[in-house]
């Protein structure tokens, strides 16, 4: 173990037996986002889901490199007893790795100095789980467990939160927090900014109206909620909500670009990651889709389509709150109008950039309705022309820098039983997984899809709780004219200049879905592949130094960590729902039964 690891290893320990002797005393000056705050700085635990506040999924991290990984090996496993797709990271806090499961949701301390052997679980009592499992829209997920203070918090599926005592599993307080009758459900893992535990509402496809809400830590009390449409007292617009654009700068957004009150089943959901700046004090996430997916029930018909008139605001949209009033301080439609399902849950992150000689405060993301921003995160200013990293066509490629729009394609445009053909992507060039930034190497990885289909709206009733998307899709098929040769591919990009660097593309499984990614200092990246495998690359090239066959899927983020005895270990959950099907003789070679079947084991592996 070098130096550094040492010093960080020791400033650890001592932080953390501090916060055992302040909440001994009873002493409150040591507040939660000071404790995580100081825990970012060790690069030996996993804190909180992608890493760090900025979501860069990056570890600083290097005894396991390119030079040594294809000397790793696994020392443990531990089988979860949940057979299902696990999509939340595990944490490491201490000598203590914590991880929670999906349905039925299990919360599980295992010892680090015992190769994981159990110290205590926590089975969560789901009287209404079927219900919750029938809500949900695309699997019985959850995607993770958030730390501070000694206490782990995490929502199960059917809209229960939990507070829980991270050294002996003492639930400390548990509440209900949302309304499986109207089909929410809560899949985000918490974010913890002060004495707030930060959560969001899934139920896009059920016409749920999208919010986030902050409970406090120590009780589980509401602080505030937030709405992502509606009046603008219930959205958190105020005085202090200065939007950069003109589409943006209107007194009630949440109700004026809406047709009548369709803003009351208008999605924007929140069941992806989060963002922090501490030192702005403001948290970024991204909203869902529009409900639902039909835009004539959202916008005026005899002026249809109006995208601009009525953009919906704010689903599929970018969103910036202060940290602790919740407050919405500027936002952003992606995709205005959203008519393909373009949700927005995947990471925003919070990255220092050189542009034109500045550093740059930025948020970059690269959206899933294929285009990829670089913002001012403070003011919510496009600070470079978007570009698209994936083939789409509801745009015609070009962007308006004045006034912040995307060029729409009106041979794209939407209306009820009309078939539109060729619509990419279908549900999203990219999915919620996790992406990383190496600031090493100055790139950013992530996975790209290239799926299109053929289209057509239907009409519908809102019915409490059930599907409430009114849209049919007619095939999906591979590139823009129905033509391609890859489902997916890896890239690595500069964020500044949108320079490719290298990537791989993959045929893979009919629908595949993209993988989430790790890097470190040790010029690595880790990621499962669509074959059941998980591998190390080098950042730099993407050349394949390392694989080992798990025989299961990859549906959460890879982590690292120093354990007890100093040794940098690798960390990775893989996974599959019960749904693999008998593979027939006649199965082609890339059949998914070919390389995958149901499993669900916590894979950690490291250097002997």
């Amino acid at each position: 173990m070098n130096m550094m690891s040492n010093v960080a290893r020791t400033f650890r320990r001592g932080l953390l037996g501090l916060g055992v002797l302040f909440i001994a005393l009873g002493v409150s000056t040591v507040h939660a986002n000071d404790e995580l705050l100081a825990l970012q700085v060790d690069p030996n635990v996993w804190s909180m889901p992608n890493g760090t506040y900025d979501s860069s999924n990056f570890s600083p991290l290097d005894s396991i490199n390119a030079d040594n990984v294809d000397d790793l090996q696994v020392m443990w496993t531990f089988q979860t007893g949940v057979l299902d797709s696990h999509e939340g990271t595990p944490l490491v806090i201490g000598d203590t790795m914590y991880l929670v499961t999906p349905k039925p949701n299990v919360l599980y301390a295992l010892d680090l100095t015992k190769n994981g052997e159990v110290k205590w679980s926590y089975a969560v009592d789901m009287p209404n789980l079927q219900k919750a499992i029938t809500s949900a829209c695309c699997g019985a997920q959850t995607r993770g467990v958030a730390y501070a203070n000694g206490k782990l918090f995490f929502n199960a599926l059917d809209g229960q939160l939990f507070g829980i005592d991270a050294e002996s599993g003492e639930v400390l307080w548990q509440r209900t927090v949302a309304n499986i009758d109207i089909g929410e459900t809560t899949t985000t893992a918490p974010l913890i900014v002060h004495n707030h535990l930060i959560i969001g509402v899934a139920g896009g496809e059920r016409g749920v109206r999208g919010w986030v809400a902050a409970y406090d830590l120590d009780t589980g009390e509401e602080n505030w909620k937030m709405y992502s449409t509606g009046p603008a007292a219930e959205m958190g617009i105020g005085p202090r909500f200065q939007p950069f654009y003109a589409d943006d700068q209107l007194e009630n957004p949440g109700e004026s670009t809406w047709y009548g009150d369709s803003w009351r089943l208008g999605g924007g959901t929140v069941w992806g990651w989060w963002s922090y700046d501490p030192d702005a004090d403001i948290f970024y996430y991204s909203t869902g889709n529009c409900a639902p997916w039909n835009p004539d029930y959202r916008r005026d018909p005899a002026s249809a389509p109006g995208i601009f008139d009525y953009p919906n605001k704010y689903c599929a949209a970018l969103m910036a709150r202060d940290g602790l009033t919740g407050e919405l301080l500027w936002a952003y439609s992606l995709t205005p109008q959203d008519q393909w399902d373009l949700d927005e849950p995947g990471p925003n992150l919070l990255l220092d950039l050189e542009i034109d000689g500045e550093m740059r405060q930025t948020l970059v993301k690269a959206a899933r309705n294929g285009f990829f921003y670089v913002f001012d995160r403070l003011t919510g200013e496009i600070l470079l022309e978007p570009w698209l990293h994936s083939p789409a066509t509801w745009t015609t490629g070009e962007f308006d820098m004045e006034t912040g729009r995307p060029v729409y394609d009106p041979d794209r445009y939407m209306y009820t039983d009309v078939e539109v053909e060729g619509i990419c992507p279908f549900i999203g060039a990219r999915n919620w997984e996790n992406d990383t930034y190496n600031p090493e190497t100055g790139l950013m990885y992530f996975t790209i899809q290239n799926r299109c289909a053929t289209m057509v709206m239907i009409e519908g009733e809102y019915v409490p709780g059930g599907s409430y998307t009114l849209f049919r899709s007619l095939g999906s098929y591979l590139g823009p004219d129905g033509e391609g040769d890859w489902r997916s591919e890896l890239v690595a990009v500069n964020p500044v200049t949108g320079e490719k660097a290298w990537g791989i593309p993959y045929l893979g499984p009919q629908g595949s879905w993209s993988k989430p990614i790790l890097s470190t200092a040790g010029n690595l990246l880790f990621q499962g592949s669509e074959t059941g495998t998980f591998r190390a690359m080098d950042a730099s090239t993407g050349e394949v130094l390392w694989e080992f066959r798990t025989g299961s899927d990859f549906r959460n983020s890879p982590m690292t960590y120093t354990g007890p005895d100093g040794n940098q270990y690798i960390a990775v959950i893989a996974s599959s729902a019960p749904t693999n099907q008998a593979l027939a003789a006649d199965a082609p070679a890339d059949a998914s039964g070919r390389f995958r079947r149901a499993s669900a084991t916590l894979y950690v592996f490291g250097l002997r």
